[in-house]
């Protein structure tokens, strides 16, 4: 008899919306006739539903800590910890904060147990084909996510195409870069084949084929950057790919790919028409959180604990948590101008605040700014910066950006949803404007996508209304590739702050010995008897990134698990 190992979650909790209050009493036993799943199509609906739980996300996942506080977007306000440790270069093989591989493994195992065991016994009588190609296809976005995610992280690793038999030893060398990226990129093609263009509210947070088809943009605007396609270094091996410039144009077209979505005539993606009040990012209810910028969301149950780990200490015991750098807090320039902000410029301090990007409201608390009604007192001696509470802003900021500020975590609880932006709409247009630009310059579009790399800019810094430079014309003038890309990459790091981009985009650029090896800053603000501000930069935390960090180590399990795996160098 036929047995599958499923992985049983009594009460398990559905992965979208409309479902949250379901739940499935699954059999009490670790194995189960396969007949169980396939003979029975709310089961297998359940087991289709729990791969969505291998989605990563993205919220406090190392301790509380965010991506971010690995680089030079914030600080996590306790000191002596994970993310700390990491940040500061004290990571390795035996050491290894961020490590996907157990999970991604099972999650890939999983969705071949469903292509492999479960869909062909499927009876005509259960699931009609095009829902049985639905299922599978969607479990074939979720390979190809997974894959990627180990990707991103190691280089070429052990390609595993289906499901190994655990009583016998695993020996897979690591696949070459370009063979892992065309498999991703062909489980994104083949998952996009039977993906609906969009789904109904009751079915919010099940991919379709534009997540499929933002899944290989992704990938290929990854596989085109500098750490993966370099002509110093040509050949195709587990580091980089065969250097190849027309990788570029292949990473434009497949932006392109998701922007000219149309479904009944009209375009399936747009940006939402504000950020303000984190409307993207939070929801009172399931209404809240349909628009159409958003391309795949990872859903959960209402909470309050994203506010109450991260507000400011002074309200209401808030938990500090992730708080923004003063690095970050300059990258927002001026939204009249349109023009860089400079701490060293007295003329920029004297107007620290006036009339800034808008993005820098919508992401940062900055002092005698407003959390809900609360006034934020980050200057020195304020009520949110104190030394002696181990979870005051280290920098002078807290967040603000996926935060629902109207949210109670003390007397009678008042709740939000936080879906997490697995793929939105505005990282589409900044990777087809960095594509674009790479491959044709900023100003033309010869293969007749529908815009240039220049007019998909402007589209994401009109939305907060800056007036002058915001297709980049004066910063980056016509025929300047470099001034563009440099314009691009900071337009990256303040529309996408906090959504885990930062991290992997210095590290494709090949620009993080730099920018994350060095200390990241905080802001001093001295109140002045006649109640203005003196401001000064300081260093909030040292930190550390070498050349070899480019790659993450095999932990040596894996490498003992696999004698066939070769660690990655310097490690």
């Amino acid at each position: 008899m036929k047995y599958l190992r499923i992985y049983i979650l009594i009460f398990l909790v559905m992965p979208f919306v409309a479902c949250e209050d379901q739940n499935i009493n699954s059999v009490p036993l670790d194995y189960a006739d396969a007949d169980f799943i396939y003979n029975d199509s709310i089961n297998i609906d359940a087991y289709v539903n729990n791969l969505y739980a291998y989605i990563p996300t993205g919220f406090g996942r190392f301790g509380g800590a965010m991506l971010a506080a690995i680089t030079d977007e914030a600080v996590y306000s306790p000191t002596g910890t994970t993310v700390q440790k990491w940040a500061t270069g004290s990571w390795d093989s035996n050491f290894l904060p961020d490590n996907p591989l157990p999970s991604s493994y099972e999650g890939i195992r999983l969705t071949y147990v469903y292509q492999n065991d479960i869909d062909p016994y499927i009876p005509a009588k259960i699931l009609t084909q095009e829902t049985r190609n639905h299922y599978k296809a969607q479990a074939q976005f979720i390979r190809a996510l997974l894959n990627f995610e180990i990707l991103k992280r190691f280089g070429g690793y052990p390609l595993v195409t289906g499901v190994l038999d655990a009583g016998k030893p695993i020996s897979i060398p690591r696949s070459n870069f370009d063979e892992c990226v065309s498999y991703i990129s062909t489980l994104c093609d083949s998952a996009a084949m039977y993906l609906p263009l969009s789904v109904n509210a009751a079915n919010l947070g099940r991919v379709t084929k534009g997540a499929a088809l933002a899944l290989k943009s992704r990938l290929l605007l990854y596989a085109a950057s500098p750490l993966y396609n370099n002509p110093a270094e040509p050949e195709n091996n587990v580091y980089h790919g065969a250097y190849d410039p027309s990788k570029w144009e292949k990473a434009a077209a497949a932006a392109a790919a998701v922007i000219n979505l149309t479904e009944n005539g009209s375009k399936v993606y747009a940006l939402h028409s504000t950020l303000a009040s984190n409307s993207i990012f939070v929801g009172a209810n399931v209404a809240n959180l349909t628009n159409k910028e958003t391309i795949l969301y990872k859903l959960s149950p209402m909470s309050n604990s994203m506010e109450k780990a991260n507000a400011p200490i002074g309200y209401n015991s808030g938990g500090g948590g992730n708080c923004p750098t003063a690095d970050l807090v300059e990258a927002y320039g001026f939204r009249l101008t349109g023009m860089p902000f400079d701490f060293e410029n007295p003329d920029h301090i004297a107007n620290i605040w006036t009339e800034r990007d808008r993005r820098i409201n919508y992401s940062i608390v900055r002092n005698d700014a407003k959390y809900n009604t609360y006034t934020v007192q980050t200057y020195v001696g304020g009520a949110d910066n104190n030394p002696s509470n181990p979870n005051s802003t280290r920098t002078g900021f807290y967040l603000m950006k996926l935060m629902n500020p109207n949210v109670n975590w003390w007397s009678t609880a008042v709740n939000s949803y936080h879906p997490w932006n697995v793929f939105r709409y505005a990282e589409i247009l900044l990777n087809y404007a960095e594509a674009m630009n790479e491959a044709y310059g900023a100003d033309s579009d010869p293969k007749g996508y529908g815009m240039t790399a220049r007019q998909a800019v402007k589209l994401i810094r009109d939305r907060v209304a800056t007036l002058q430079n915001a297709d980049f014309s004066i910063s980056a003038p016509a025929g300047n590739k470099e001034a563009f890309r440099r314009d691009v990459q900071n337009e990256r790091r303040i529309e996408l702050a906090f959504e885990e981009h930062r991290y992997w985009d210095l590290r494709r650029w090949k620009l993080a010995e730099t920018i994350l090896n060095q200390p990241v800053h905080g802001l001093q603000i001295i109140k002045n008897a006649d109640g203005s501000y003196t401001y000064s930069k300081y260093v909030a935390e040292n930190r550390v990134f070498t050349e070899k960090m480019y790659y993450y180590p095999f932990p040596n399990t894996e490498l003992k698990r696999n004698p066939a795996l070769v660690q990655n160098k310097g490690w």
